[in-house]
């Protein structure tokens, strides 16, 4: 394989907070309170605090274990560490550049704002049922009984649930783990290879054009989730 460069490897410190963490705890929907306040502005900013650093450290988790794999990759490495990053990221494994290539490309944080947008989307802000009684900020399904709760609208025949997290911290995991393994967000994970091989911090509104097959609404949602991403970026990003 090719020689694989550190360059571009973290997230890029000018765009994000820095958060450690050892300042990040396992939070529930109860720790969201958002109580009291009228404003809309200020309704936001309380979502967007209490989801960034929890965003932040679940992507560091991936970056971290992304720096190890670019570590192994140098020396071709097939220790039993990379054999299970590659089964926990779906990659089918045998000694090779394809292998390596698409191993890095699915073991990557997702833009912070591509995460906060979805995640207000899909819990309206935090209020949704499944979001106060799960945990669940990104409206992921389950497909096992009990595993979840069960949507009051779910169509004739459908065995689904909306999985139950037992904290926010593990459905932002699951999030993110289902944006870098699932077939239909290949796209945008190849946006976001092409951000790193030119160097470019992560872009949130390409990145999202690769959502389509997230919602059943695609194109529609996808315009939603960038309106979003615009309007409310200062806010995102904390300033």
């Amino acid at each position: 394989m090719k020689s694989i460069t550190l360059a571009g490897l973290l997230f890029c410190v000018a765009c994000t907070p820095v958060i450690s963490s050892a300042d990040v705890r396992e939070a529930t929907s109860k720790d969201l309170d958002m109580s009291n306040l009228i404003d809309v502005k200020d309704k936001k900013r309380r979502f967007f605090d209490f989801m960034r650093p929890i965003v932040i450290d679940e992507n560091n988790r991936v970056l971290e274990l992304r720096k190890k794999l670019v570590e192994a990759g140098k020396n071709n490495s097939q220790s039993s560490f990379v054999i299970k990053a590659a089964s926990d990221y779906s990659v089918d494994w045998e000694a090779g550049k394809e292998d390596w290539d698409k191993l890095l490309e699915r073991v990557d944080a997702i833009a912070l704002e591509v995460a906060l947008a979805q995640s207000a989307n899909e819990s309206a802000w935090g209020q949704s049922r499944f979001a106060t009684k799960g945990s669940n900020f990104f409206g992921q399904w389950c497909y096992r009984k009990g595993c979840g709760i069960v949507p009051k609208r779910r169509d004739k025949g459908t065995k689904h649930e909306v999985a139950k997290f037992s904290s926010v911290n593990k459905s932002v995991r699951s999030y993110i783990k289902n944006i870098n393994t699932g077939r239909v967000y290949a796209p945008l994970r190849k946006i976001r290879k092409k951000n790193r091989a030119e160097g470019k911090k992560p872009d949130a509104i390409a990145q999202a054009g690769g959502l389509i097959k997230y919602s059943q609404r695609r194109e529609a949602y996808v315009k939603e989730i960038r309106a979003m991403i615009r309007y409310n970026k200062k806010l995102m990003l904390g300033e």
